[in-house]
């Protein structure tokens, strides 16, 4: 005896069957709510009109377009930041404590984004960009890749990553 994976009924046969996506085990009076597997198909069917007949069995996968989201125009601090940071203090001929002070910042904090223990939010990058005249941010935009929808079996974590150049 099995058990049927919907409704928990113990039955001699089970059938293979596509429940909203999830392939299960069911027993008959189960089997109704789901499809075949052979007949179930991620893939839209195209109607195609030939000499004469339509045929309708033919499946063809849609092109998948990446969605554009609020994040791939928002700027990102750089790699780099502590290092760019500490150079134009340097090249300033300020110490920490100098530059704390003319920033009203804490000398710590100064400290730990030199050493990339922390990341300055928004506001911290404004002031410094404006006070040592520098950038610490790059536009993502186009230059990172992704890999996208080649897998004919669905998404890979790939799709929804960003590669850093």
């Amino acid at each position: 005896m099995q058990m049927c994976e919907l409704c928990g009924k113990l039955t001699d046969k089970l059938y293979k069957v596509i429940i909203e996506g999830s392939e299960m085990n069911v027993c008959k009076e189960c089997a109704k709510f789901g499809k075949s597997p052979k007949t179930y198909s991620r893939l839209g069917k195209k109607t195609i009109i030939g000499k004469g007949t339509i045929t309708t069995n033919k499946q063809v996968k849609k092109p998948i377009k990446r969605r554009r989201d609020i994040f791939d125009t928002l700027p990102m601090l750089r790699e780099d930041y502590g290092d760019v940071i500490r150079e134009a203090r340097e090249k300033r001929g300020l110490s920490i404590e100098e530059l704390a002070k003319k920033l009203k910042m804490k000398a710590s904090t100064l400290q730990k984004f030199e050493r990339y223990e922390l990341e300055p939010n928004e506001k911290e990058i404004k002031i410094l960009e404006k006070e040592l005249k520098i950038s610490l941010t790059e536009s993502i935009g186009e230059e990172t890749s992704y890999y996208g929808g080649r897998d004919e079996d669905g998404f890979t974590l790939g799709d929804f990553i960003k590669i850093k150049k």
